[in-house]
């Protein structure tokens, strides 16, 4: 048992995002969450509600809430209706909104909204514009709403991933495959992205691969379980913030409190999570290794590595409880 005076060896969760949707118009290569046009789950109002409230509470610390997707601007009514009962309920605060801006294509809609979303208690709004994102949306777009979003939120609650490309990019979708190809590389080289999901399939490789050997030693506690910082998916699935495809727990059966102290009590017992947080994916690779995988030449870095092994188990369902959605997994490059 921890003594009083010894650290917790998971920290309480202070910045949750709620994933109000898998579906996106666009289907980025660089989304770990393999968001895209075919995708159909949303997260029920009800649920975001309680939710919301039990991340709250579940923290002595509280915990800030943000709201993406995939692109949570695809169901604009139900996005409003959500920020305003949270506001009515007294569900503070509403830290963020991510979005691609696909839909600002009309300026008074545009202030509309954000007066609305400012009103209901939102907090940033948060635009993604890179090469990745500009194959699918106009990047005009995006410029139209960070101006837009700065005159009527103010600069400083303005967010855009990434400032550079907003100011010197260009739309992506005329471009040759090779030339689009040789593009995001070079972006990706930049180490901007998490080689987890689409990008772990399409991006790792065209970057610098090394053997698997070289992570040896580079165990992920800090990521799984001390960063505070979490998602939840629209089926209830808690993961670490940056670890797609990794179930802390599911809220649809647990409260978030629950799911914190069993994680707090057994996490170094968890086949995948113990794992990777006592030794990283080499650890896990030579579990998978007694199971039949066979690792590639080469892996651009430890969360390359770490996603072709647990989408080894998952595809051979194994590990389900903390591997999910299968999806996920299975969607092909």
């Amino acid at each position: 048992m921890r003594r009083r005076d010894q650290p917790m060896d998971v920290k309480y969760w202070s910045f949750a995002g709620l994933m109000l949707t898998c579906w996106c118009n666009a289907r980025c290569v660089s989304c770990y969450l393999c968001s895209g046009p075919d995708r159909q789950e949303e997260m029920k109002i009800d649920f975001a509600l309680r939710l919301w409230r039990e991340l709250i509470e579940a923290s002595p610390h509280g915990c800030r809430i943000h709201l993406s997707g995939g692109e949570p601007f695809g169901n604009w009514l139900r996005l409003i209706e959500l920020c305003r009962r949270a506001q009515s309920c007294g569900l503070r605060p509403l830290e963020k909104i991510e979005t691609n801006a696909f839909w600002a294509t009309d300026a008074k809609a545009v202030r509309d909204r954000l007066s609305a979303l400012d009103e209901a208690g939102m907090g940033k709004l948060v635009i993604s514009t890179d090469p990745y994102h500009q194959q699918y949306i106009p990047i005009e777009r995006c410029r139209l709403l960070a101006r837009l979003a700065e005159e009527v939120l103010g600069p400083d609650r303005v967010q855009v991933r990434w400032r550079d490309w907003l100011a010197e990019g260009t739309d992506t979708d005329h471009l040759t495959s090779a030339e689009r190809t040789a593009l995001f590389a070079r972006y990706a080289a930049e180490v901007r992205d998490r080689l987890n999901g689409r990008a772990a399939k399409v991006l790792a490789r065209h970057l610098r691969l090394q053997p698997a050997g070289a992570f040896a030693g580079r165990r992920c506690r800090e990521p799984l379980l001390r960063s505070r910082h979490v998602h939840v998916d629209p089926e209830g699935r808690v993961m670490p913030g940056t670890c797609a495809g990794i179930v802390l727990g599911k809220a649809d059966t647990q409260p978030i409190a629950d799911i914190w102290r069993r994680l707090e009590a057994d996490h170094a017992r968890r086949p995948i999570i113990g794992r990777l947080a006592e030794s990283g994916p080499a650890g896990l690779l030579a579990d998978a290794r007694v199971a039949g995988f066979v690792p590639q030449t080469g892996y651009a870095g430890k969360c390359h590595l770490c996603w072709d092994v647990r989408r080894f188990f998952a595809l051979q369902s194994l590990h389900e409880g903390e591997l999910g959605p299968r999806w996920l997994y299975a969607e092909e490059a």
